[in-house]
């Protein structure tokens, strides 16, 4: 599993896209109103600015990748 948090930013929804044309179908999407960009995507609705949402926005992931943030 891959997961990409602030998944609604544009850099997110091209990363979401280039994983699932070249390397992986398990792509998490993360964020407070998640889309989906490829058909098997799976979302997570968190606050991550919530530590404890954000830790289990992303148990089981290989890999997380962080999408620009505005705090």
């Amino acid at each position: 599993m891959q997961t990409i948090l602030g998944a609604n930013r544009i850099i997110a929804t091209e990363l979401a896209k280039e994983l699932h044309k070249n390397y992986t179908k398990d792509i998490r999407l993360v964020s407070r109103n998640p889309k989906k960009v490829n058909e098997s995507d799976e979302l997570v609705s968190a606050d991550l600015l919530n530590e404890q949402a954000t830790s289990d926005a992303v148990a089981d992931s290989e890999i997380v990748y962080m999408s620009g943030a505005t705090l």
